[in-house]
């Protein structure tokens, strides 16, 4: 047996709005102003709707019908607290629940003891009950599938219990209308245009007539519209926590006494790590000191691993480049837990012998260069001569872009590091000689100017430059830049 709970009028519920209010809730950005006449009704309460007011209405219009209708904005913090709210109260009747949508989740009953005894729908007023003591209404349908559920709890006040086929409850189902079942809106105006608005117009018509207008989408509509198919429910799990922390009365100060207590905090996570066939790719650190500051990271382990002496040789290398003004009153050691994930060589590549000590080693350079200065080139997607960005070595490469497999024509360049400043003289608009800290000499033949620019769009991180060719006396070829008015030799072709 399934029990499928919704949570009707969810918008209004999580907003916490009485029951007895006259509001709605609009269709638009929750930052903008209540009330806004733009914005269309996406939830309106009961007494909205005996004035008259229905979803889908503007709210000028809804105003017109009923003026001592509030509009309120919506919550996304209230919506997911509501949601949270509903599946922790579904996890105290059965460790399998899916988390259908906001506001509805399915119960997998069939494997609960509690449910031997005594019948199908005092469980459900029960059930019905419970959220009701947490300060909110639930209407709950019971059925022999997951998708039957679902539409009987459309018709449930509070509860609806099915038994047996869809058939004999058919009558139930007529009127209910197509938006229950959530379809695809460009599929859902094509049956209104056909008339079509109810789940009983939609079953009259014939399966692999639907089928063969609408496709796979219009028979999934139809089968759910019918009561749907068994399914496997895409169930809730809780996330497993590997943390250890500890409390110190008195402060550490040197690392020594550190490594010792980590390792008293890796054991036992190294061996739940082990019982339940996982390693661990991240390792988080969190210190705390006597005067009240802290420090934080997360540590990657290059080949993921439950190895307490590689873990430990990890947390040392880091641990050698931190300092503080105060003893260690606090540590706790969280491991990320993932799959173990076995890799076969390549046959004519060779890969890192040991990739736990070549990380050991980045993150020692790391700690002597600093943060964010040990990684791989790699290019930016953009036409800016020689934009880069610096990524870990043991980041995956990203693919190779075309154009940067092509060879280029023409002489190859090369740049100085860092490009030389320049003061540039003219000549009729023309380069007529150059000025630099390392070399001058005047100009005898040019060629440009070249005008890049790109990033137009973003004042921060727009850019233009202004690009000769231009030849010396002695014979030598220089690539002549100018960008934020200021002029460089960029480099000299071979």
């Amino acid at each position: 047996m399934f029990a499928a709970w919704r949570l009707p009028q969810f918008l209004l519920q999580a907003l916490k709005v009485p029951a007895r209010a006259c509001a709605a809730v609009l269709d638009g950005n929750p930052h903008k102003d209540s009330g806004s006449k733009d914005d269309a009704l996406l939830c309106v309460s009961r007494l909205a709707e005996k004035a008259g007011v229905h979803t889908g209405m503007r709210a000028s219009q809804g105003l017109a019908r009923c003026p001592k209708l509030e509009c309120l904005s919506r919550s996304e913090f209230a919506e997911k607290q509501l949601q949270d709210v509903l599946l922790q109260s579904a996890e105290t009747w059965t460790a399998d629940f899916e988390s259908t949508q906001p506001g509805v989740c399915l119960l997998d009953l069939r494997r609960a003891y509690r449910f031997q005894t005594p019948t199908w729908f005092e469980h459900g007023m029960l059930m019905h009950q419970d959220m009701r003591e947490r300060g909110y209404e639930l209407c709950i349908g019971l059925a022999e599938t997951a998708d039957l559920a679902l539409l009987a709890s459309h018709v449930a006040f509070p509860v609806k219990v099915i038994r047996g086929s869809v058939g004999e409850e058919k009558a139930a189902f007529l009127e209910l209308p197509l938006s229950v079942l959530a379809p695809h809106p460009g599929l859902q105006e094509t049956l209104r245009l056909w008339g079509i608005h109810t789940l009983g117009e939609l079953t009259a018509l014939k399966r692999l007539a639907v089928g063969e207008r609408l496709g796979a989408p219009g028979l999934e509509l139809w089968d759910l519209a019918r009561g749907g198919r068994e399914r496997i429910l895409k169930l809730v799990r809780p996330r497993i926590q590997y943390k250890k922390s500890i409390e110190l009365d008195n402060g550490i100060e040197t690392l020594e006494p550190l490594l010792g207590l980590l390792r008293e905090l890796a054991v036992p996570l190294c061996s739940e790590l082990s019982l339940a066939w996982k390693v661990t790719a991240f390792v988080h650190l969190e210190l705390r000191f006597d005067d009240g500051s802290s420090h934080q990271t997360t540590l990657r382990i290059a080949e993921p691993t439950r190895d307490v002496a590689v873990l430990l040789r990890v947390l040392e290398t880091h641990l050698e480049g931190v300092k503080s003004s105060a003893p260690i009153i606090f540590a706790e050691l969280e491991v990320i837990a993932t799959e173990p994930v076995a890799a076969q060589d390549l046959l004519f590549e060779r890969g890192l012998r040991d990739p736990n000590k070549f990380s050991e080693t980045l993150s020692a350079l790391e700690a002597l260069l600093g943060r964010g200065r040990v990684g791989r080139g790699e290019l930016l997607p953009t036409h800016r001569p020689d934009a880069f960005k610096l990524v870990s070595f043991l980041e995956q490469a990203g693919a190779v872009d075309a154009l940067s497999v092509n060879p280029k024509s023409g002489l190859p360049l090369m740049r100085f590091r860092p490009p030389w400043l320049a003061e540039v003289g003219f000549r009729r608009s023309r380069p007529a000689s150059v000025k630099s800290q390392r070399h001058s000499f005047q100009v005898i033949d040019c060629r440009g100017p070249w005008l890049l620019s790109g990033h137009w769009w973003d004042e921060l991180h727009a850019w233009e430059a202004e690009i000769w060719d231009i030849a010396s006396q002695d014979g030598c070829l220089y690539r002549l830049v100018r960008e934020n008015r200021a002029w460089r030799l960029e480099g000299r072709y071979a």
